[in-house]
């Protein structure tokens, strides 16, 4: 069995959390939104998956807590497993299916030292990945995953570059052998107004030998519509055949 990533909704709302000016006082926020990516990850054969992740943050102060929950739909082969950390894992051989239901929960908290403490923000962050996801439906592994990350940044005018890294550490399900894995992101946001532009390279290690590392371009602009809502776009290119060969999604989040 092979074990590929790609970048799913999740992991979308956690790097665009930061970006939204409208959002980013203490309090909760709620988001949700809709994350489609399409490509064949060295298989042969493409799989579209379908994603609406429902999010929760709440901020105070250096502090941010977060919990996300997807719904998401894979239309491919059987063996393909969604993975609410990011992840799919792949058997080329299994029969295409489609399959549909509530993935795994998502739980988070970053600490946050603003620029003007250090000359550079920096972000330290943990996540858990809960296995309640019917991993007989190819939902789900059935395993607990743990992460863990930092990100440097530095505001230049309008512009702040960042660099990210971050450490996977999956559950093993039966029968499949998986290891831990780096991932690490660069780009820089410029801030237009109140609206955001960020770019992006993301790169995931595989979790198995068997399978090729992640590797894509990604792009989002976010910007607020109303007093307490905020809308993003994004998209992203694979560049590997370790990922999908393009997503693309949006969401819209309110803070109470």
């Amino acid at each position: 069995m092979k074990k590929t990533a790609t970048a799913l909704a999740i992991a979308a709302v956690a790097t665009l959390g930061w970006t939204a000016p409208a959002l980013a006082d203490d309090g909760l926020t709620a988001t949700t939104g809709v994350d489609y990516s399409k490509g064949d990850y060295g298989t042969g054969v493409d799989t579209e998956i379908l994603i609406v992740p429902f999010s929760l943050r709440y901020k105070s102060g250096d502090l941010r807590f977060s919990a996300t929950i997807p719904w998401l739909r894979i239309d491919g082969s059987s063996a393909i497993v969604g993975d609410g950390s990011g992840g799919v894992v792949i058997d080329p051989n299994a029969p295409r299916t489609v399959r549909s239901g509530f993935g795994d929960v998502n739980l988070g908290v970053a600490y946050t030292i603003p620029e003007e403490r250090l000359g550079f923000g920096l972000e330290l962050n943990g996540r858990v990945k809960l296995p309640t996801a019917r991993a007989s439906r190819g939902l789900g592994t059935g395993k607990t995953d743990f992460a863990v990350g930092a990100e440097v940044s530095k505001s230049i005018g309008a512009v702040t570059p960042f660099v990210s890294v971050g450490y996977r550490m999956p559950g093993d399900p039966a029968g499949v052998d998986l290891h831990n894995a780096w991932n690490g992101s660069a780009g820089a946001s410029l801030a237009l107004g109140k609206s955001v532009l960020i770019a992006s390279y993301d790169y995931r290690e595989s979790t198995s030998s068997f399978s090729r590392d992640s590797e894509e371009l990604f792009g989002a602009f976010s910007t607020p519509v109303a007093r307490r809502l905020n809308f993003t776009l994004y998209g992203s290119a694979g560049l590997s055949k370790g990922a999908p060969d393009f997503g693309v999604g949006s969401m819209i989040g309110v803070k109470f």
